[in-house]
């Protein structure tokens, strides 16, 4: 299934997606991707790995989830206790920074995550600002995980809607001081190559 790329009325969260239909291509090939809190798995159609598994604490949604999309693998778990899953790319967007994640589980999660992945893995995954206090200790952990780690600043235009956001999203795409209009709030990290 080829990526496709995700609209949002939101300028800030539509360059998330481009960014996203940009990176997950590297996931072309591979064996197993997995979802990291897949919600109603939009995300799925970024994933061009040869299997996929969703995980995601709400039962319901994940049985939601088989119903449209028979077949499909799923997890209910919190993301740190699904510590039984080894795959090739984990994605994890939108998470995080969620009201419901308690931020004192950020590190834990990260590293649960990067525990799924086979040597050479990829992690993607995205911060808010809730989650800044544990950035420097976010960034120690990944540069001792992985041989590649790109870190992407955003969260201008976050909290506006507009039919203009893809050419907003755009604009920021090509020209990085735009995605950091009123200050940087969210960051992007990808990581390649899991040790």
């Amino acid at each position: 299934m080829p990526g496709k790329l995700r609209l949002s009325l939101k300028p800030s969260k539509q360059l998330l997606w481009l960014w996203l239909w940009r990176e997950m291509r590297a996931s072309r090939g591979r064996d197993l991707g997995i979802d990291a809190g897949c919600g109603l798995m939009q995300n799925r159609m970024l994933f061009e790995t040869d299997d996929y598994v969703g995980i995601d604490v709400d039962a319901e949604r994940l049985e939601a989830n088989r119903q449209r999309y028979p077949g499909v693998r799923t997890v209910c778990a919190e993301i740190e206790t699904a510590t039984a899953l080894r795959g090739d790319v984990v994605l994890c967007v939108q998470v995080m920074h969620n009201r419901f994640f308690a931020t004192e589980r950020t590190v834990p999660t990260i590293a649960a995550m990067a525990a799924m992945l086979r040597p050479g893995g990829m992690l993607i995954f995205n911060l808010g600002e809730r989650n800044m206090p544990y950035e420097a200790e976010v960034d120690a952990f990944l540069r001792a995980n992985f041989t590649a780690v790109k870190k992407r600043p955003y969260g201008a235009f976050s909290a506006q809607e507009t039919y203009l956001s893809p050419v907003l999203a755009g604009l920021m795409y090509l020209l990085p001081p735009l995605r950091l209009l009123g200050g940087a709030r969210k960051i992007l990290y990808v990581c390649h190559g899991a040790k």
